[in-house]
């Protein structure tokens, strides 16, 4: 996937988005700059893809402390590559939509200020047809305000990224999940030149000359909400001096009705341009009820001399269970007439006494279900889950209500909206048929032979949870093993087949496919060559492991399985004795029994 961006990069969709930088009037600009990147971003279904994205930014050669850094318009273009594409079109997606998130990071010689950029992505269409497509996106870049301490070189690195995106399907419903809407964070790949612009902070700017200097304090208000009588605890207020000359800060008080419950300490003295202090106000729960005071922080800022913070608590006789839930509406996206999806919803307890929850119902559990619920008394400071599932019992939209009864003393009683869509649609279901040709080896521990393996396997994939069941029919091989008999040193061909016991199954998730099977391992027929005539000397309808043969396979770490590529697998399996092959039946034994043998295949699917 490759991306040119407007300005810094940004976190965007299928991929990635650009950037900040360009400038106020005074500003003197430079030729725009590239800055191609390489990030990594996971997906649902085909797991992490490699992103190329390429920044281009018009910027300043200088910028004036007193001015900053101003807003600036976002534009981005990125290029979906092809397993990303497939991704989308498994489930029916024809448009990307969503928002995006770039993160970067200006350093100038005081300090590193950090930049978040919100990004909308355009409307894009996902074509039918293998290749790669474009998605725009756009947004505003905040402005930056800059200090006299910031004056010398600065420059502007890419950090991360974050998409959010919602993938429609034809009539504008969501495309089935897990690609319907999801969440990636992309990460920029190590040991790369991550630096978008470099520019100068110079001072003044304007005829105005420079500001003088100023308060900022990181909060109007701090409360400590409920503390335990006989409990102190302590939170921290930030000063910084966001203007040019010195801040002095000439007194820290603590004032009001309970001034007693809340002391602070600080490091505050004077502050050159851009520097920080930080005032620990404690509070210590002696009495119990509502407790409030002000905390005063005097300085010399021409313009505003005092701050004021308003400080507040309450004291509290017994510790309290507090309730808290990870959604109070939880959407089930898009799914297939006769298909199920599964959410995870967390309960937290952020109180200070236990939370015991003695009910979790739905109010009408038509379509939605209970599967799992680990809640009964939750300790302070921790959670738990409850599993919830949709069926798509009948097309439509459709919605329910949870309810989770505790002994939380001001909400005994929480509800979580339920909601879901179920369609009709056969261009994008949830499961996908997949008939794949087998092509491979296996080598036995025993005689160090190797046997070729083909066939075929019809497999069915649901998109939703990865599952899958599949039919694998491999084909009749064989093999050569050394047998000594009649005091010659003979060379026998073993015939093999496979019998299968059960469906075979699987996960395809993120791109990794693991998949297991059983079946018997017959021998129906074992010749040797005697001046020229093929002797038989065991086999049978009959001759097969005592037991089923277990086979697990997976894809090799760092490769990629994609539905519609194919992909390797490799594995290992245990054969067991062979039983019912005639006089030579613990001869025979000898050529397949034993530990750790290898498979290895190419799995390449079938054109319709």
């Amino acid at each position: 996937m490759t991306t040119t961006y407007n300005a810094r990069l940004t976190r965007l969709g299928a991929a990635v988005a650009g950037t900040v930088l360009m400038a106020a009037h005074t500003m003197a600009y430079a030729e725009p700059v590239t800055l191609d990147l390489q990030l990594t971003c996971p997906f649902p279904l085909i797991g992490s893809q490699p992103i190329k994205a390429r920044i281009t930014a018009d910027y300043p050669t200088e910028i004036s402390a007193s001015e900053g850094v101003p807003a600036i318009t976002v534009d981005t273009i990125t290029v979906v590559n092809e397993p990303s594409r497939q991704g989308l079109s498994l489930l029916g997606a024809v448009t990307v939509t969503g928002t995006a998130q770039s993160f970067t990071t200006i350093s100038t010689t005081a300090r590193d200020i950090e930049s978040v950029v919100d990004l909308t992505v355009e409307p894009s269409p996902v074509p039918s047809t293998p290749g790669e497509f474009e998605v725009a996106a756009g947004g505003v870049a905040a402005p930056v305000p800059l200090a006299a301490g910031d004056v010398g070189p600065a420059q502007v690195t890419v950090d991360d990224l974050i998409l959010s995106l919602r993938n429609l399907r034809a009539d504008g419903t969501l495309a089935g999940m897990p690609v319907g809407e999801f969440t990636t964070d992309c990460a920029v790949d190590a040991g790369q030149n991550t630096v978008l612009a470099s520019f100068d902070v110079v001072e003044g700017g304007g005829g105005g000359g420079a500001d003088p200097a100023n308060i900022a304090v990181d909060v109007e208000a701090v409360d400590f909400g409920n503390v335990q009588l006989g409990i102190s605890e302590t939170r921290s207020v930030t000063v910084t001096n966001d203007g040019d000359g010195i801040l002095a800060i000439n007194g820290v008080t603590v004032t009001g009705a309970n001034a007693d419950a809340f002391i602070q300490t600080n490091d505050c003295t004077t502050l050159a341009s851009g520097e920080s202090c930080t005032i620990d106000v404690t509070f210590t729960a002696a009495s119990e009820g509502a407790q409030a005071a002000v905390l005063t922080i005097e300085s010399d800022d021409p313009d505003t001399s005092v701050v004021s913070v308003d400080l507040s608590a309450s004291g509290q006789l017994e510790p309290e269970a507090d309730i808290e839930v990870s959604e109070t509406d939880l959407g089930f996206g898009s799914i297939d007439l006769g298909v199920t999806s599964d959410r995870t919803l967390t309960i937290s307890n952020v109180g200070s006494a236990a939370l015991n929850i003695s009910d979790v119902s739905l109010q009408t559990g038509g379509d939605f279900s209970l599967l799992s619920n680990e809640c009964t008394t939750i300790a302070p400071e921790s959670s738990c889950d409850i599993g919830v599932r949709f069926t798509g019992n009948a097309v439509g939209t459709s919605s329910d209500v949870l309810t989770i009864s505790s002994d939380d003393p001001d909400e005994a009683a929480v509800t979580v909206n339920l909601s879901g869509q179920v369609n009709d649609d056969d261009t994008g279901g949830s499961t996908l048929d997949i008939t794949l040709d087998v092509d491979g080896s296996t080598t036995l521990t025993a005689t160090g032979n190797t046997l070729p393996l083909s066939g075929v396997i019809d497999s069915v994939v649901d998109l939703a949870t990865g599952e899958l069941t599949a039919d694998l029919k491999l084909e009749p091989t064989s093999g050569t093993f050394q047998v000594i008999k009649w005091f010659r040193k003979l060379t026998a061909t073993a015939q093999v087949e496979f019998e299968n016991v059960g469906e075979a199954t699987g996960t395809l998730i993120d791109g990794k496919l693991t998949t297991s099977a059983q079946a018997y391992v017959k021998v129906p027929r074992v010749t040797v060559n005697l001046f020229g005539i093929k002797l038989p000397i065991g086999g049978g309808a009959n001759c097969r492991t005592a037991e089923p043969v277990s086979f697990t396979v997976a894809s090799p770490e760092g490769e990629t399985f994609l539905p519609l590529g194919g992909g390797k697998v490799t594995g290992s399996y245990d054969l067991t004795a062979l039983e019912n092959c005639g006089a030579l039946t613990s001869v025979l034994s000898n050529f397949l029994e034993g530990d750790d043998n290898t498979i290895n295949l190419t799995l390449t699917p079938v054109q319709p």
